[in-house]
Parts: C-alpha cells; structure tokens; sequence
C-alpha cells in the first residue's frame, strides 16, 4: 500500500481511500476490466463510494500515465494497470484483450516532417484480429474480462 500511496504523491494526486482502492483493484488484477466491474469490486470494501467517483478516479490516473485505457473498437473501455510498455492483441468480435511483451527499445523513429512537432509522450501498439473462437464461429457471450491472461508472449 505504502508504494501505491508514494506513487499518488510522487504525480501530486491527492491520496484518498477511494483512489487507494482503485488502484489496488487495478494491481491485483490480471485483465482488462471495465470500470463498471472496478466499481463492483471497490464496492465491496467501500459500499458508499460512487460510480462517478470510481470513473473520475480512472480518468486522473489515465492522465497521469498510472493506468492505460484500452478502447476495443469504440466499444466500453477496459483498464489497464499495466503501464510498463507492452502492446495488445484485441479480438474484434469477442473484445477479447491480451497483453504482449514489447521487446522495442521504444517508441519507432519517426520522420520530424511526420511529427509536425509532437512531443511523443505514449505509445500504443495493438493488433487486431479474431481469436481461435471467433474464427470457428462458435457462438459465445462478449469477454467483458479478456481471458485474465498477461500472457508475456514475446514480439
């Protein structure tokens, strides 16, 4: 808790029991939930707390480069609490989300001209597809939670 506590104050995010439960959820998880399923989980240990609260909260640690908010084809955003780099695999049927090991060194040389003076400051890399299921067809529900995998496979 102690490290999660510095690192609300290290960004200068005040330190709230809420935004501590938030995270915690976040750390202690292996997918990609939603916020709704962030909010049903924190709810247990703070049956007061607001899905606005828990929302907003999402939101300031999304800026701050805290959690990484994965948006599946404009449908609902799923969170990450994974910020070390790493690239996705999303399912485009069944929303699936998988996370793979970025062995870059970085974000990829970009031409200057290309930039038009950006300052780089996140990257993302996704690939998109069908999962083994998808592609035999088989009828199954949306993967709200991906598989639970960090699976660390290599690119």
């Amino acid at each position: 808790m102690e490290n999660l506590i510095q690192r609300l104050r290290d960004r200068r995010i005040a330190v709230t029991p809420q935004r501590l439960a938030v995270m915690a959820v976040l750390q202690s998880r292996r997918d990609h939930p939603t916020a709704d399923h962030i909010y049903q989980e924190v709810r247990r240990g703070l049956p007061a707390i607001s899905f606005n609260t828990v929302y907003k909260t999402l939101e300031i640690l999304c800026q701050q480069g805290m959690v990484i908010k994965v948006n599946p084809l404009h449908a609902v955003a799923r969170y990450d609490g994974e910020t070390a780099q790493h690239a996705h695999i999303i399912c485009r049927q069944c929303h699936r989300i998988i996370d793979l090991d970025w062995e870059g060194s970085g974000v990829p040389v970009l031409p200057a001209a290309a930039l038009q003076g950006f300052r780089i400051e996140h990257s993302s890399l996704t690939f998109w597809g069908l999962c083994p299921r998808c592609q035999t067809s088989e009828p199954h529900e949306e993967d709200e939670h991906g598989d639970g995998s960090r699976t660390g496979i290599p690119l």
